[in-house]
């Protein structure tokens, strides 16, 4: 991996984190909070309730900003990857493309990766 694809896993690395971190502020009904606590309990997802993470919110809303003006497939690559965290064979399903040979996500995501980090260092629009 490079320094370039290194610096831009992180900033969606950050961008997932805050993205996540918004959807949590939500206030959660009672019975979601009690299926969450029974989840824990049960090992099928970590607490995560007392975890700090540092997130650059600036950086992370330049990306969400940008996401807008991706091509779809790229933007859903992002989305079921970083934030999602989906395996590569729901990725290849939602997205309607083959999962064999690995090539083919790899090189998606890869694209995926130049173009928005194009996008989030120039903001000149569609790239790819």
């Amino acid at each position: 991996m490079t320094r370039a694809s290194h610096d831009i896993e992180a900033r969606l690395t950050n961008w997932s984190r805050w993205a996540t971190e918004s959807e949590r502020r939500i206030e959660v009904s009672p019975t979601g909070k009690m299926i969450d606590r029974a989840k824990i309990a049960a090992g099928i997802i970590e607490d995560k309730s007392g975890e700090r993470r540092n997130v650059d919110e600036a950086d992370a809303q330049l990306i969400e900003s940008n996401m807008r003006i991706l091509l779809p497939k790229y933007r859903v690559i992002l989305k079921w990857h970083y934030i999602k965290r989906a395996n590569r064979g729901v990725v290849c399903r939602k997205m309607g493309i083959d999962h064999r040979p690995a090539s083919i996500f790899d090189d998606l995501l890869r694209k995926a990766h130049e173009t928005i980090e194009a996008l989030v260092n120039t903001d000149k629009g569609i790239v790819g």
